[in-house]
């Protein structure tokens, strides 16, 4: 976890004098602070060195003028239970397509019909990320100059935007209404399992949790902004909360086994639930609640002998799991554990506009098109 390595790297000494503590609960992670170019520019070097000796993904950044805001794709943000209202995902995107029909007439997957939508404008349920740190400080300066800035950063491996996993959880804006709908069946038509699907999307183990793709470049803009999209899922619930409650905590013939696990494999969800039905709390899948059943089913004996781990999970939970209408932000424990932050304060940041601006990081850098490059032209000369 990049917190672990951080403190490693902090303890060394080499990051200590821009290391501070964090005040906010929902950035409660390593935070450094810079007052300079040069500060930044040594703490990503230092960062970068350290962790070219041992591979683990790539370093990302996200560049944020107001350090209070959260990492929200901008589906989620006018949402105030922080999830998407009904249907919006699928109206929007529908009514883009059916405006601009030729600008997706080569387009093949429906990842890049989601970049192409967040390019313009439209809100997805993709996040910005850049694997240029110059560009998120920039961001960072460009506006709001009387708030204090944050560049949130984390490692991870990056994804193909053709990966079949990628494609299945961007094809959900395609869906009017997905409430309910089974995991198995949405998944079949990419040929993908059950344990594919949640092993990486609630698990560490690949380092490709969360989900970070890398998008095919539609401009110039993509390009010097070197874009990174962070890729969200929906909730999945376990309709075994159904069975669950509905026989008074005994379960179902089919459920017996795992009734008197359920209350330790969703505790967090009895005791503070995110989705409910009625008086009772739904099983929302998170990555402690997947764990505990994995590790449940790993302990099972009762196995048919040559079969993977893989295939005696997907067996056990057949037809059990199915997909919400809602779109899953970052649980908070990745945030504490896989991300960093670098606080630039207010009064520095225009200061380091103009630092960024005399190495050639400046608007028409980021937006290299006739109208920016016309208006730096212009203002060189008056």
């Amino acid at each position: 976890m990049l917190e672990f390595d951080l403190d490693s790297i902090i303890k060394k000494g080499s990051l200590k004098s821009f290391s501070v503590a964090s005040t906010d609960r929902y950035y409660d992670h390593t935070t450094f602070k810079i007052e300079s170019l040069s500060d930044y520019i040594q703490l990503v070097e230092t960062l970068s060195f350290s962790f070219s000796k041992n591979p683990g993904g790539d370093l990302l950044y996200r560049g944020m003028a107001d350090s209070q805001w959260w990492l929200l794709p901008s589906i989620l943000r006018n949402s105030g239970k922080n999830r998407k209202t009904y249907a919006l995902e699928h109206d929007l995107a529908v009514s883009f397509l059916s405006e601009m029909p030729d600008l997706f007439s080569n387009t093949n997957h429906n990842f890049e019909k989601l970049s192409k939508m967040q390019h313009f404008g439209i809100p997805t349920r993709l996040l910005d990320f850049t694997q240029n740190p110059l560009v998120a400080l920039y961001f960072v300066c460009a506006e709001h100059p009387s708030k204090q800035g944050r560049v949130v950063f984390t490692r991870s491996w990056l994804s193909h935007f053709d990966e079949p996993i990628v494609e299945c959880i961007s094809s959900l804006f395609l869906i009017p209404y997905l409430l309910n709908m089974p995991l198995d069946g949405w998944l079949e038509k990419s040929n993908l399992s059950v344990s594919d699907y949640l092993f990486k999307v609630y698990t560490d183990l690949h380092d490709t949790s969360p989900l970070f793709v890398k998008p095919i470049y539609l401009d110039r803009r993509m390009e010097a902004q070197k874009s990174v999209f962070l890729l969200f899922h929906n909730y999945i619930r376990d309709t075994a909360d159904i069975k669950y409650y509905h026989y008074g905590g005994k379960g179902e013939k089919n459920l017996a086994h795992l009734s008197e696990d359920l209350e330790e494999i969703y505790k967090e969800q009895i005791q503070a639930p995110t989705l409910s039905f009625g008086s009772s709390p739904c099983f929302v899948v998170d990555k402690m609640s997947f764990e505990r059943l994995a590790d449940f089913y790993r302990a099972k004996s009762n196995w048919e002998e040559g079969e993977s781990f893989s295939q005696k999970f997907d067996r056990a939970v057949a037809s059990r799991f199915v997909l919400e209408d809602d779109i899953e932000p970052l649980e908070l424990k990745d945030i504490w554990f896989n991300f960093a932050s670098i606080l630039i304060p207010a009064k520095k940041k225009r200061k380091l506009l103009m630092e960024l601006q005399y190495i050639g990081i400046d608007e028409a850098y980021i937006y290299p098109d006739v109208e920016h490059i016309a208006k730096r032209v212009k203002k060189h000369f008056y």
